[in-house]
């Protein structure tokens, strides 16, 4: 019983609850220690010695942790979230920097700026409150869409493989991955619960948060194809189909929802940089992410391995290694690398793009029977996770870290 419940003065905390958040915390204290010891050798920004890094609140150097979780897109969504979005006046020398502020999606620093304005906090403490609150509900939504089919070991491992991939300190930082990933795990218990409304209240919300709704959409023709198929047994309302093929056209759409409102506010700048939303402005510009990059610098042979790899997503979400896990995130665990290698170029921010992509780490332990614990999978589940929360240190100090020598090699 008392691995099944937590204790909160008189209150028992059910598992689901109480360990994912365990996790997150634990993995959060971690996090900080690791980011307040490296902003030691951040410069002071902005630095004449960087001139390409956007920089809207000046830093000293060696700022603290509050300072470093802010660095990078952290400085777009800190202007956001201090003076909201507008146009610039004519002849102001920023105002590309006001046009180019539409380039980010609006939901995350919204959030921030309306707490910001509540409590009279700084960016960095709201940021770190819509983080920690947001990530923590991200873990306990993907602790229970784990579990309802694969039981608690495998529930218990996706979180904690994801809190300690390379990229995690970024759920504590000024970027939109904590609140992503919430309204992707989210969005796929509620389709896998069949609240399809409520369901299409989330994929909105996520298109204004990141630009990976399209991958939920085939998660919703699978969903529905399962459905047709068990017709016999599970019979297919008449709103059911409709909440079914209202959320896959939303999923599918939606996307380009937030380049379509600045594209309509700012009379169509190609400056503000919004359009890059559009997978379709993207495919039509020739743009087809990994595949380009490998023909340019490898030729045919790397698109051709591209894609078998796509062809080995499918071949994994369709095999006995995943059978547990339940249709909606076994489609997830193939479509959404394959939209990420589609749409993204190659580069170092694919590191955090594969936040999103949680149902990858269960691969290590595969389906084993719901209820168990299998003992060497467990051992290993914990060599890995501690390898890779020593590469966060390299991590944060290569890639959130801004020093003192020219170029940056890596991006968060």
């Amino acid at each position: 019983m008392t691995l099944r419940l937590g204790r909160l003065g008189r209150h028992r905390v059910p598992l689901f609850i109480w360990l994912p958040l365990a996790i997150f915390v634990a993995t959060r204290l971690y996090g900080l220690v690791i980011i307040a010891f490296a902003s030691r050798y951040q410069v002071a920004l902005p630095s004449p010695d960087h001139p390409g890094i956007y920089q809207f609140s000046a830093h000293p150097d060696s700022p603290g942790y509050l300072g470093l979780i802010t660095n990078w897109d952290g400085q777009w969504f800190e202007r956001i979230a201090t003076n909201g979005y507008h146009l610039p006046a004519s002849g102001d020398p920023h105002g590309k920097d006001a046009l180019w502020a539409f380039a980010f999606l609006p939901a995350f620093p919204t959030l921030v700026g309306a707490i910001m304005t509540v409590t009279g906090f700084s960016f960095g403490v709201c940021v770190t409150i819509v983080n920690l609150i947001a990530g923590g509900a991200a873990m306990v939504v993907m602790f229970v869409l784990v579990e309802r089919t694969a039981g608690r070991f495998a529930a218990g491992v996706a979180v904690l493989f994801v809190n300690s991939f390379v990229a995690a300190p970024l759920f504590q930082a000024a970027y939109s991955e904590s609140m992503s990933l919430l309204l992707v795990c989210a969005s796929l218990l509620l389709i896998a619960r069949r609240r399809y409304a409520w369901a299409v209240g989330a994929v909105l919300l996520l298109s204004l948060t990141r630009l990976v709704t399209p991958p939920l959409a085939v998660v919703v023709v699978v969903h529905a194809f399962v459905r047709y198929r068990n017709r016999d047994k599970d019979p297919i309302r008449r709103g059911e189909i409709v909440g079914m093929a209202v959320l896959a056209v939303v999923s599918a759409t939606s996307v380009s929802l937030w380049s379509t409102i600045t594209n309509t506010i700012t009379s169509g700048v190609k400056a503000t940089g919004a359009d890059r939303g559009s997978v379709s402005n993207a495919v039509a510009a020739g743009r087809f992410g990994w595949f380009t990059n490998a023909y340019e610098h490898i030729g045919w042979i790397g698109v051709i391995g591209l894609a078998l790899l796509v062809v080995l997503f499918v071949v994994l979400a369709l095999s006995k290694l995943t059978r547990t896990w339940g249709v909606e995130l076994r489609t997830w665990f193939a479509i959404y690398p394959i939209f990420l290698i589609f749409v993204a170029g190659v580069h170092t921010g694919m590191l955090r793009y594969l936040l999103l992509a949680f149902p990858l780490g269960l691969l290590l332990i595969g389906s084993p029977e719901p209820g168990t614990i299998p003992r060497k999978r467990g051992a290993l589940v914990v060599a890995v996770c501690a390898v890779s929360l020593a590469l966060q240190i390299p991590w944060v100090v290569n890639a959130l870290v801004v020093t003192q020598f020219a170029g940056k090699p890596w991006l968060p």
